[in-house]
């Protein structure tokens, strides 16, 4: 009999929402900021324009930032699914369990392992999507400071400015909004691929919160 688990909690199914609606219109509006693909006869509408795309990826930026650091506080006071050890194998049976993963999507092994929470190989891909977050946080807030002087924004964030000059920090955070797209189509398919081979509610989870346990939990 298959086995009811709460796996997600309330904190982490909204912010995983909102982190894609934001990244949604990051990179709407990013992708325009960089080539302006909607154009308007008037010089000054098309400036309006783009103040407009601008203000609204700022805005999606801290919607995100915010939805990031709640995250990773959940990690620290959540349930066991959230805490940071489902991202990191720090424990050896942990790397077992990564090896045995990885083996599966390398089509080394025909058994797929069962896990209620994230599987080694998706939680170590998460930490490196959270890397991936921090230094698209920092180029995009060293950019944001780039019309000021002075102030707050240019005394964080301006010394990557110095460090790394404009074009640099423009080419690495506009590289890593195609890194996103591509982890996206990934997590996408590989959260289709649990839900229809383990049958565990893999994507309507993330809705409910419960996951549907037929194995001896991981």
């Amino acid at each position: 009999m298959l086995r009811r688990v709460y796996v997600w909690e309330a904190p982490v199914r909204i912010f995983h929402w909102a982190h894609v609606a934001s990244i949604a219109v990051l990179a709407f509006t990013g992708y325009y900021i960089g080539n302006p693909f909607i154009t308007v006869p008037d010089e000054t509408a098309q400036t309006y324009l783009m103040g407009w795309m601008r203000a609204i990826h700022f805005g999606a930026a801290f919607v995100f930032g915010l939805g990031f650091l709640v995250r990773v506080y959940w990690m620290f006071v959540g349930n066991q699914y959230a805490s940071w050890r489902d991202w990191l194998p720090v424990s050896r049976d942990r790397w077992g369990f990564f090896g045995r993963q990885l083996k599966y999507y390398l089509f080394l092994a025909k058994e797929r392992p069962h896990y209620m929470g994230h599987n080694p190989v998706a939680g170590l891909s998460y930490a490196a999507f959270g890397v991936m977050v921090l230094v698209q946080g920092l180029t995009g807030f060293a950019l944001y400071a780039e019309p000021y002087a002075d102030g707050f924004w240019r005394a964080a964030f301006g010394w990557l400015l110095t460090l790394f000059g404009n074009q640099t920090l423009r080419w690495v955070h506009h590289a890593l909004m195609w890194l996103f797209a591509a982890f996206f189509v990934v997590h996408l398919y590989m959260a289709i691929l649990a839900d229809v081979e383990e049958r565990n509610a893999a994507i309507t989870g993330i809705v409910s919160g419960v996951k549907f346990n037929h194995a001896p939990d991981h």
